[in-house]
């Protein structure tokens, strides 16, 4: 009570550090815009004006089910008609999606649960992946947020996700989980309520905190979801259809599609000595390239980096992993053979290094631009500035390459 209390002093009052981001029109990147690419999602549009009509499509033992899912969950599985259309465009227009979904989710649930529950957090915010990606690691949407958990690039830099010109640790799906938890927990620790920090996900905290001001208060996601961005008042109901689809797909007549099931006991990991060329491991291994890539979706440009002190490792089928074991030497000279035909040279390893900057007194953007070699515009865009006013205290955060 104390905590629904304090946010609706800090809503009114307007004085916590989540309201004073929001008197901006932009989102700030950093707090948060998670774009998606989905095409379960994205298609809801049908669903209003194409729901087909089913007298055997029984809604009370729907609601009946999604009552028991409830009680199982600190998530407020809300079943209503719009929960409803939901449920009825997965099973009636995306049934063959849901199936492969079925296949993926042995592979991936458990990997986030392990992360959930290293965090206190509901195991039912492993199906916010499915709302995001469909399960897709290489997931790309046309807004740029990449990745089985969708971040965009700054929120990527902001969760210690590494970007650069070999890797896109949006596409790992261990650390990008990781991620997605500390933000997640971080949303939750700010509204006490998870229906509200699973929207965030979607539209960022800011718009969130907008959403409750507008509604005078209100911490009932139901009760703000008029005032959320068109593509947030779907994505609670979005999300827990995906959860009763999920749960009750056999009831429906869908089972998974096996042909997209992950075995993990057929694959391994080697750990590499030296970059490498994706396109010459397969030669060498006789595996066809575009396996490896499908493993290995972190790793960028085709290329597989190497650096002293850190560890690279490529995933291969199990068969492969033994056979390069066995003949490590030689496999390694074949492929500094191919390299020198080729006249290969790697393009440069390189991170973006995050810097925390306290503006003191006499500061100005253009000073600080040039004490780190950036642009003032880089300086606006990277920490949300709508005007290029500091003040001394202010903490400016500056992104730049490190090798």
């Amino acid at each position: 009570m104390f905590c629904r209390l304090l946010i609706l002093i800090i809503i009114f009052l307007n004085l916590s550090p989540i309201c004073s981001q929001n008197k901006q029109e932009v989102v700030n990147f950093h707090d948060d815009k998670f774009l998606k690419f989905d095409t379960l999602f994205s298609n809801f549009k049908l669903i209003e004006s194409n729901i087909i009509k089913d007298s055997l499509f029984n809604e009370e033992l729907i609601r009946l089910r999604l009552d028991s899912l409830n009680r199982l969950t600190p998530l407020e599985l809300t079943y209503n008609q719009t929960v409803l259309k939901f449920i009825k465009f997965y099973i009636k227009q995306r049934k063959s999606q849901v199936a492969k979904l079925l296949a993926l989710s042995d592979y991936y649930f458990p990997i986030f649960e392990e992360y959930l529950d290293k965090y206190s957090m509901p195991l039912e915010l492993k199906y916010i992946p499915i709302i995001e990606s469909s399960l897709r690691v290489d997931a790309r949407s046309p807004a740029g947020a990449v990745g089985i958990w969708q971040f965009m690039y700054y929120t990527a830099k902001e969760y210690n996700l590494r970007i650069n010109s070999y890797l896109d640790e949006r596409r790992d799906v261990y650390k990008s989980t990781e991620a997605a938890c500390q933000y997640l927990n971080k949303a939750f620790n700010i509204f006490d309520n998870w229906e509200l920090a699973v929207a965030s996900y979607n539209c960022g905290r800011g718009n969130v905190t907008k959403a409750l001001r507008r509604s005078g208060g209100e911490l009932n996601y139901w009760k703000i979801r008029p005032f959320l961005p068109r593509e947030t008042r779907n994505y609670i109901p979005a999300l827990i259809s995906v959860i009763y689809v999920m749960n009750y797909a056999s009831e429906h007549g869908i089972k998974a599609d096996t042909t997209y099931s992950i075995d993990t006991h057929t694959i391994d990991t080697i750990q590499l000595k030296k970059p490498i060329k994706i396109s010459h491991l397969a030669e060498v291994l006789q595996i066809e390239q575009s396996l490896i890539e499908d493993l290995n979706p972190v790793y960028k440009n085709k290329l597989v980096p190497y650096r002293s002190g850190e560890k690279f490792h490529v995933v291969l089928p199990h068969y492969k992993w033994g056979v390069f074991l066995n003949n490590e030497d030689s496999i390694y000279s074949l492929l500094n053979k191919m390299e020198e035909a080729e006249n290969l040279e790697y393009p440069l390893f390189s991170d973006i290094e995050k810097i925390k900057y306290v503006v003191k007194s006499g500061d100005y953007l253009g000073r600080i631009a040039r004490k780190y070699k950036c642009k003032v515009s880089e300086i606006m865009t990277w920490n949300d500035l709508s005007s290029s006013k500091i003040r001394v205290g202010q903490k400016i955060y500056i992104y730049r390459t490190i090798k």
